[in-house]
């Protein structure tokens, strides 16, 4: 049997941008995050004032989340709002969808049935990236959450942000309980998104390497491999 591959667009550059984007800005919060919630001593030269190390990782832990915001929101209005492709309805958790990713993931676990090809979203990455996106939003009000009390509550700008945050963030101190709800609800993500993450790269890879459909590399170039036709 001869199978004939074809190089397909599948990815415009904005969306590999903002992909890589959010990936370098996941793994800041990751290890920034983690010295945050669990700081080990760091010596440094100088003055107290000049190792303050704590201030400087709570900076890049901000730093961070501003990057992720501004990259998952512009993602989602490509989602919809795209003049190359749209895909909200790839990643909804509709019955079709649901469907189909239950046929994807029985094949990759057992190899019995039809793989199908999908030039756009794999339906099992599809509802896999829904989750993961409902798992990053929670980490972004509930980060914020812990972010606003440490803001004064003054006149100006300042004054503006920070009552900004409280109103939108204030319903997830209510809904778990208090500060250090919204804490554990936060570090409970963080792990579940760290999952989620090693779970997508493992797939990826593994497509990669077994269906030698360049999955990878469509993140980057923006192309994969497709099968257009079989014959004997």
């Amino acid at each position: 049997m001869t199978i004939l591959l074809e190089l397909v667009k599948v990815k415009s550059a904005t969306v590999r941008i903002l992909h890589w984007l959010i990936f370098l800005a996941t793994a800041d919060l990751l290890l920034t995050g983690l010295y945050i919630g669990w700081p080990v001593l760091l010596a440094g030269a100088g003055e107290p004032y000049q190792t303050f190390v704590m201030a400087k990782i709570r900076l890049l832990h901000f730093s961070g989340a501003i990057v992720l915001d501004v990259a998952f929101l512009l993602r989602l209005y490509l989602a919809f709002f795209s003049t190359f492709h749209r895909d909200w309805k790839e990643v909804l958790p509709t019955p079709t969808n649901i469907g189909n990713a239950a046929q994807t993931m029985r094949y990759y676990w057992t190899f019995k049935g039809v793989l199908k090809e999908y030039r756009w979203v794999d339906p099992l990455d599809g509802l896999t990236f829904f989750a993961l996106h409902m798992v990053l939003a929670a980490q972004l009000f509930t980060g914020f959450a812990l972010y606003a009390p440490g803001i004064e509550l003054s006149t100006g700008m300042i004054g503006i942000w920070a009552k900004t945050l409280h109103l939108l963030t204030d319903w997830t101190v209510w809904l778990f309980g208090g500060l250090p709800g919204v804490r554990f609800v936060h570090h409970l993500t963080l792990w579940i998104m760290v999952t989620g993450v090693l779970l997508h790269i493992y797939m990826q890879v593994w497509k990669t390497i077994k269906l030698r459909r360049a999955d990878i590399s469509a993140i980057v170039s923006g192309y994969k491999l497709m099968n257009i036709n079989r014959g004997k």
